[in-house]
């Protein structure tokens, strides 16, 4: 995605490292590097990379009608990211998907020619590097903000993209690398089921490597014996049912495609597998490898 390239800041997931006793590190087996994606042209690109300046004012937007135009184009293009029951003003609707508002916006900035990105906070615009634009589009309460009241600050020079971070391994998948612009709470992740069905599969196939008469009180959650295995077991069985996957050292992250990633943690601290609606963490946009 032309995009990936249009983040320079990353949000981090929230995540919990296992517990001591029982160190959670990455698989053992030798991953091979990420493939590099050749990035399409681009406004950012064209633009090419900035240094971080703190030199910023409110000295008034210079993108308004774009963004405006680029807003109005996502409602008509993904209808099904916004509560349209919930407002909080004109065309100011309650956002379902954060990572998708932000990508699209950027997507749609991007075919008016302008370069965008999103800091983890702001959506940034520019036009060239002498200076850029920050938008605080949306609320704590994930609803829409658009008009002059979205309007943050301008720097010069420009602040953004920044060179971006090395692509993480990717388990000899055949999707090229992706890096995530932005990562939330989805209300409605897509492949729970197969978690659930992976971890079904890697406890008939190895059932040495699990205690099932030892369970985390009140759950069905059995202890893990070898938490590297079991990461290294999931990551293969994931694969196996037709996703790329790979283990980041604290949650199982699963791609079918470069548009998101989704990220579990499925190992609770205390040394017992994690499961159900519990496991689910976050859904990166783009992929987060």
């Amino acid at each position: 995605m032309a995009v990936i390239l249009a983040a320079s800041t990353l949000s981090v997931c929230g995540k919990k490292s296992p517990a001591s006793s029982t160190p959670a590190t990455p698989p053992p087996t030798t991953a091979p590097p990420a493939t590099q994606p050749t990035p399409a042209a681009t406004s950012c690109s064209r633009l090419g990379y900035v240094s971080p300046s703190n030199d910023c004012s409110e000295s008034g937007p210079s993108f308004l009608p774009q963004l405006e135009k680029a807003m109005d184009q996502l409602i008509a293009q993904q209808p099904e990211i916004f509560n349209f029951n919930e407002s909080s003003g004109s065309g100011q609707y309650r956002v379902t998907s954060s990572g998708r508002y932000y990508v699209g916006l950027i997507k749609n900035l991007e075919a008016q020619g302008l370069c965008g990105g999103f800091d983890g906070e702001e959506l940034q615009i520019k036009s060239s590097n002498s200076f850029s634009d920050q938008y605080h589009v949306l609320t704590s309460a994930f609803m829409m903000r658009r008009g002059q009241g979205s309007y943050r600050t301008t720097c010069a020079p420009a602040v953004f993209p920044t060179p971006p971070p090395p692509f993480p391994p990717n388990n000899g998948c055949s999707l090229p690398g992706s890096l995530e612009i932005t990562c939330d709470h989805e209300l409605r992740e897509q492949y729970h089921a197969d978690i659930d069905r992976a971890l079904d599969k890697v406890a008939r196939d190895d059932p040495g490597n699990f205690d099932f008469n030892n369970v985390q009180p009140g759950t069905d959650w059995y202890a893990i014996k070898d938490a590297d295995r079991f990461f290294d077991q999931m990551v293969k069985a994931m694969i196996s049912f037709g996703y790329c996957s790979r283990f980041d050292g604290e949650e199982l992250v699963v791609k079918k495609s470069n548009d998101f990633s989704e990220h579990y943690d499925i190992f609770a601290g205390e040394g017992y597998i994690r499961r159900g609606p519990g496991s689910y963490r976050s859904s990166c946009f783009p992929a987060a490898f």
